[in-house]
């Protein structure tokens, strides 16, 4: 038969019923269109109910209809021997799916072939279906979904797009991942007429499941979430956008292993700064290893106090190894470019300070607490020092370092030029530790005068010594903290206990009290006999105090 062949390509047009004008052209791809007129040409639609709202009857005639619009590009010849229109099968019947006809009257049934052919999934999927066929093709049209839109995400590598996608529609997984075949239906089923309208408005996509089935699509959304995530980062690092890669990191990566992968690719390059403030600070399950949170602070006790400090404020001393960690720290102190008088930001002593803090706290954290009250004695930090001595019963633990313990609250300028009473008002908390252990006999006085004697600084540390003695000697010049009468008592016999401990150092006292208080030696030459004449005389003498030479 002879044909034309200047037939024109077939479009599909989208006109707004309203305004009357074209939302969307789309050109249809056929096959030998050139020879075809648009009576060759036949437009119709199909609804599909959602597969467990029908029988298999309904399902038999779904396959009939699916493998004969898909049998249409492979051998249309056996369906169609011209343009003429097919006829519409309806879904609802319960008796035998009908067959396909043609104008000639012959009758094709799928049934007929002795073989089932499948049904394409775009085609077995619930909703409304419009499909165009000529002689040769058969071209089906279906609502994009979500997961069409995630795939073209994925397929043109926005992942930050098709990651969000999943963040707000989790069920884009589970729709993607939905199998043809589903259970047989349990209710009765509901057929409904489509429309276009119907076809390109929005559908509620949501199905009451299980919660069994739940769990496993929440699985199954986490793994694509963490897949597309990894993606996501490693697109930004190719684009060498590493602050924005640990950001993204912090957010999408989701298990130790990625997390492990991706710590040593910043820090193999030496990005540090960007990956470390998203590592997670608990521990995760399964864990990520110690040696990631090691490395990283490491670097900082190296190269950056300022964010070692802070990442050890805010990670878990379970994350890592303690014991390398305050290696690491006693290895850098020790190197000495690291001290209380070097400078860094316009401070002395900021990083000393920083790493002694940290030493003190994983000292504490590993159940060391002697040695970190060493570091806080160091640091001067009174309200630690304290802490610790009181919650774990360490005042003995001080007596190593007595000139530094009662230094806790006196600085270095106050050492310097501050007034008697000042010093007096910043050491008398650690000075009535010392007596009271004195009298007890736990740190011994001779220790205590001892170390402040032989210290570098000792002439500094005489008034120190003053206010020691002086206490020891002479209590009731204290507040008394007896409240019951058992207490008042014990207080009483600590107070003779210390009479007779200052007694050992009389001519001591006799020295001091002539410098920083003259009544009180004048009161101590009255009412003491052991201390040595002639060494008054001779002090007494020096600074010609006659009433005390009397």
């Amino acid at each position: 038969m002879h044909r034309r062949a200047n037939g024109l390509s077939p479009e599909l047009k989208l006109i707004d019923a309203v305004t009357q004008e074209e939302v969307e052209v789309d050109s249809l791809t056929v096959s030998r269109y050139e020879t075809l007129s648009a009576a060759d040409y036949h437009l119709g639609t199909l609804y599909i109910p959602h597969p467990k709202a029908m029988t298999p009857a309904q399902k038999s005639a779904l396959e009939a209809i699916g493998g004969g619009i898909w049998d249409a590009g492979v051998s249309a010849t056996r369906i169609f021997s011209s343009g003429a229109s097919v006829l519409n099968l309806p879904i609802g019947s319960e008796s035998k799916p009908a067959s396909l006809s043609s104008a000639s009257g012959t009758v094709v049934s799928v049934a007929a072939r002795g073989r089932q052919t499948p049904v394409h999934p775009n085609a077995a999927t619930a909703g409304l279906k419009v499909f165009m066929h000529s002689p040769y093709d058969c071209v089906l049209a279906i609502k994009r979904d979500l997961t069409d839109h995630f795939n073209w995400e994925i397929e043109h590598e926005n992942y930050k797009d098709a990651w969000e996608l999943l963040e707000d529609h989790p069920e884009v997984v589970s729709s993607a991942s939905q199998s043809v075949a589903e259970t047989s239906p349990t209710s009765t089923p509901v057929l409904k007429q489509g429309s276009l309208h119907d076809f390109f408005a929005d559908e509620d996509a949501s199905q009451d499941t299980v919660s069994a089935v739940r769990a496993n699509q929440n699985t199954a959304v986490e793994k694509e979430k963490r897949r597309v995530g990894d993606l996501w980062v490693q697109q930004l690092v190719n684009a060498s956008k590493w602050d924005e890669a640990g950001k993204v990191a912090g957010r999408v990566l989701g298990t130790s292993s990625r997390w492990e992968h991706w710590v040593w690719k910043f820090a193999q390059t030496n990005h540090f700064n960007e990956i470390s403030p998203y590592i997670p600070t608990k521990q995760m399950q399964p864990p990520l290893p110690s040696m990631v949170y090691e490395v990283i602070l490491g670097h900082y006790i190296i190269n950056d106090r300022i964010r070692f400090k802070h990442l050890l404020e805010a990670w878990d001393p379970e994350l890592f190894d303690i014991n390398s960690v305050i290696e690491a720290i006693k290895a850098k102190l020790n190197a000495g470019d690291v001290t209380e008088d070097s400078v860094e930001g316009n401070e002395q002593g900021r990083d000393w300070r920083i790493l002694q803090d940290g030493l003190a706290k994983l000292y504490l954290a590993s159940g060391r607490q002697r040695e970190a009250l060493r570091c806080y004695i160091r640091l001067q930090n009174a309200d630690a020092a304290m802490s610790i001595i009181r919650d774990f019963h360490l005042v003995e633990a001080v007596r190593d370092d007595i000139p530094g313990f009662i230094l806790l609250r006196v600085s270095r300028d106050q050492m310097a030029s501050a007034p008697l009473e000042e010093l007096e008002e910043a050491s008398s908390e650690t000075i009535e530790v010392l007596v009271e252990e004195g009298c007890r006999g736990t740190i011994l006085a001779d220790d205590v005068v001892a170390q402040l004697q032989e210290s570098k600084k000792r002439d500094s540390f005489q008034p120190f010594l003053f206010f020691y003695l002086r206490r020891l000697w002479k209590p009731e010049l204290h507040e008394r903290k007896a409240r019951t009468a058992k207490e008042r008592v014990a207080e009483d016999r600590l107070a003779a206990d210390g009479k007779i401990v200052a007694e050992g150092f009389s001519d001591l006292m006799v020295e001091l009290f002539a410098e920083y208080d003259r009544p009180l030696l004048m009161e101590f030459l009255r009412k003491s006999q052991s201390f040595d004449l002639s060494k008054a005389t001779a002090i007494c003498e020096t600074r010609e105090y006659i009433p005390e030479l009397v």
